[in-house]
């Protein structure tokens, strides 16, 4: 068989030690779960981490270079595409069933809200020091960017931030925020006014609990990922709540620590949606191989089989482009050159898989909206990243201003 991506023995090693860490995990919680047993903290968990067979891959799983998100997102993809076998894709806990019980999305959206901080001047030290022992002790993040009026057009946003003689009051709303409603902090992007005068788009981290915020649910859900709209009326903000860039250019210029955070989101879909692909390409494969009442597999079919083939070409592909965005992003180059490899990313992962869920469907037939297939949410998650957090649309509005020139139709 065409091995379309080789791995290293040391990064086999990692993805190995990883899969039987959390394979570990799950046997202690489901134990501690039928004895009625606390289980571990966040805190125990890292010492085992750092202690335990992990250690010696923490080199491939963590950034050295002194700055950005302390995880790599190449390793994030090697333990997405390679942490396991097709039998543990195809059976046990499956991915739409971890999102509902595990709401996933909240250690994304924190792991953005570290990649915001770090990414500023003296952010690895203020990383360091104050918020990932915070993290260690079990304290999330979320991020808040969307607006009503402006959706993700940053230059559009209208939440401000007013500068005081040693605070800033923040006032504004944002909108599809999620895991608001059980995090600790709350990353928020705002224009800063001072003196009477707009001074760029800063990035703040504030204290979910400060007096002013409140948030009401919105009547959608993906998959348990619940969203809130979040008020923010005369919050009080401590100076060293700005972090990233201490100022963009006067007149509402956007730092680049806002690009940095929104390329790692574009990478976590194209990694999820990978993950989707990947499964509903292995559940359709192992049907199709299976024989049906007329003595004959349905992977027989010759538009079966090319459908399938085709799929699976995509998703190759697709896994490609995501690896030279994860490895571009971790170079932490220039996030203009990073965005087009990862926005590129994002939308070959999402067609993808979008592809792919539907060759399933027409594999399994009526049985593939049976919640216990797994098709029909799976496919809920890839036609749901289409379209959010930005629409494939807008990507390609993106690409081609960039990598063709053409003159911008938005504003």
């Amino acid at each position: 068989m065409i091995q379309f991506e080789e791995i290293s023995d040391e990064q086999r090693a990692m993805v190995d030690a990883v899969g039987r860490f959390l394979s570990g995990l799950r046997n202690r919680a489901a134990a501690a779960e039928s004895a009625d047993a606390p289980g571990k903290s966040p805190a125990e968990l890292l010492q085992e981490v750092m202690s335990g067979e992990l250690a010696p891959h923490l080199g491939l799983l963590l950034s050295t270079s002194g700055s950005g998100l302390p995880i790599k997102t190449d390793a994030l993809r090697l333990l997405a595409l390679h942490g396991g076998s097709e039998a543990d894709v195809t059976a046990g806990i499956g991915l739409p069933e971890t999102m509902v019980t595990r709401n996933p999305a909240k250690y994304g959206l924190t792991a953005m809200g570290l990649a915001a901080i770090s990414s500023g001047k003296d952010g690895s030290a203020l990383l360091m020091n104050k918020y990932l022992p915070e993290l260690i002790k079990g304290r999330t993040f979320c991020y808040c960017i969307t607006e009503p009026g402006a959706g993700t057009n940053t230059h559009k946003i209208s939440t401000r931030a007013v500068e005081m003689d040693d605070h800033f009051v923040l006032n504004g709303q944002k909108t599809f925020i999620s895991a608001a409603d059980e995090t600790h902090y709350m990353v928020v992007i705002a224009r800063i006014v001072s003196g009477g005068e707009q001074q760029g788009v800063g990035t703040f981290v504030v204290e979910a609990a400060t007096e002013g915020i409140s948030m009401t649910p919105l009547d959608i859900a993906v998959l348990g990922d619940r969203q809130f709209s979040v008020y923010f009326d005369n919050v009080r903000v401590p100076k060293d709540g700005l972090v990233g860039e201490k100022r963009a250019r006067t007149g509402g210029g956007i730092p680049q620590s806002v690009f940095y955070t929104l390329n790692l989101e574009r990478l976590m879909i194209a990694l999820i949606n990978l993950m989707v692909c990947r499964e509903a390409l292995a559940k359709a494969v192992r049907r199709a191989r299976q024989p049906r009442s007329s003595g004959l597999p349905v992977g027989s079919q010759q538009q079966i089989k090319i459908r399938l083939a085709k799929a699976k070409l995509k998703f190759e592909l697709a896994s490609l482009a995501t690896k030279r965005a994860t490895e571009e992003y971790d170079k932490k180059g220039a996030p203009q050159l990073a965005g087009m490899y990862a926005n590129m990313a994002k939308l070959v992962a999402t067609e993808a898989a979008v592809e792919a869920c539907d060759v399933a469907l027409a594999v399994y037939g009526v049985e593939g909206l049976n919640k216990q297939s797994d098709i029909g949410p799976l496919y809920q998650i890839a036609r749901v990243f289409q379209v959010a957090p930005i629409n494939n649309e807008m990507v390609l509005n993106f690409l081609g201003e960039r990598l063709l020139g053409l003159p911008k139709s938005y504003r």
